[in-house]
């Protein structure tokens, strides 16, 4: 089989958009949050196109797959924030933790900064998996985590950043 053309790729996804909004918002009950996951399956789509394989499944199989994916992807996401949201009002309520001060530390860093520190610190992931996240190599995870880390042992002093750990 032939494969598709960049604007036959295009028509499909017009042709089938409709299909996977009114299946997203079956599955979210929520039309703004199946609007969004559209768009994202949809770049999702693009970007993945060269692994669809027709032989093996129809296009809207292969595309609700993606959009399924991501949907259950953004549900781990809430689930994981809404716990560490939860952990953390509980130590500020009870006094406990240096949360509310690191909190406010962790503003004053630039967003590609403070990423791999939310991420490796609060979740746990790897250096290589930050890095697959952020999209960005090792290295670069490495620098920004230095960076970010002297940032915040000048802001909260050396023995905050040691309980956030």
């Amino acid at each position: 089989m032939k494969r598709t053309t960049p604007e036959q790729l295009s028509v499909l996804l017009h042709e089938h958009y409709s299909f996977l909004y009114a299946y997203l918002v079956k599955l979210t009950l929520h039309p703004a949050e199946a609007e969004d996951l559209a768009q994202d399956t949809m770049i999702r789509c693009i970007e993945r196109y060269a692994q669809y394989n027709p032989k093996k499944s129809a296009f809207t199989t292969w595309m609700i797959q993606i959009a399924t994916n991501l949907w259950i992807d953004k549900k781990r996401r809430k689930k994981r924030e809404h716990m560490y949201l939860n952990s953390r009002q509980l130590e500020w309520k009870l006094g406990e933790g240096p949360g509310l001060e690191i909190a406010e530390a962790l503003k004053t860093l630039k967003d590609i900064h403070r990423i791999p520190v939310v991420l490796s610190y609060y979740y746990g992931y790897s250096y290589e998996e930050i890095a697959t996240i952020c999209q960005v190599s090792t290295g670069t995870v490495k620098s920004r985590m230095h960076h970010a880390m002297t940032k915040l042992r000048k802001e909260l002093g050396d023995n905050e950043t040691q309980q956030a750990r």
